[in-house]
């Protein structure tokens, strides 16, 4: 195959989101050998700011987490390899993971491909979502409490409700 890697990786870890990138850290601070890819579009990347993270009682915006994460991984080895992971087969006691034109090799796989919102189609202005509507429940209850807001829970259908 083309791009074959020949060493194979102890773990990996498919998506960059806190949950991979925590894992990752892990991983790589026990020296194992591993392999990070991230295919973009992590919903932690939306949230402005955010206070249920340990360790930022002020609170942290999402890119600033991600960013400080892959800093973190990054010191121990781990490196994030921008991409989508198309195929995943077994191969004897190895996973084989198809990317592009190359297969990656590793003993065991990580998924932490995080979920993705089934927003409404409303009419909004860029940005509405990051900055304005709140897509989980704990953080719109919360908000709520701090401060007079509009929260509406929204269905996985085309409206509200």
């Amino acid at each position: 195959m083309v791009g074959q890697m020949t060493d194979p990786l102890d773990c990996l870890v498919i998506g960059a989101g806190p949950a991979g990138l925590t894992s990752a850290i892990y991983l790589a601070r026990f020296h194992l050998k591993i392999g990070i890819v991230d295919a973009g579009g992590s919903r932690a990347a939306m949230i402005p700011l955010t206070h249920n993270h340990a360790g930022y009682p002020g609170g942290i915006s999402g890119e600033e987490l991600l960013r400080r994460m892959r800093e973190q991984a990054a010191q121990f080895g781990g490196k994030v390899t921008a991409g989508v992971v198309s195929g995943l087969d077994r191969d004897g006691d190895m996973f084989l993971a198809r990317m592009g034109d190359e297969t990656w090799r590793a003993h065991a796989v990580l998924l932490a491909t995080g979920v993705v919102n089934n927003r409404p189609r409303i009419d909004q202005k860029p940005m509405t979502w990051r900055s304005a509507a709140a897509c989980c429940a704990i953080v719109r209850s919360a908000t709520a409490m701090r401060r007079p807001t509009v929260a509406s829970p929204l269905s996985g259908r085309e409206g509200m409700g």
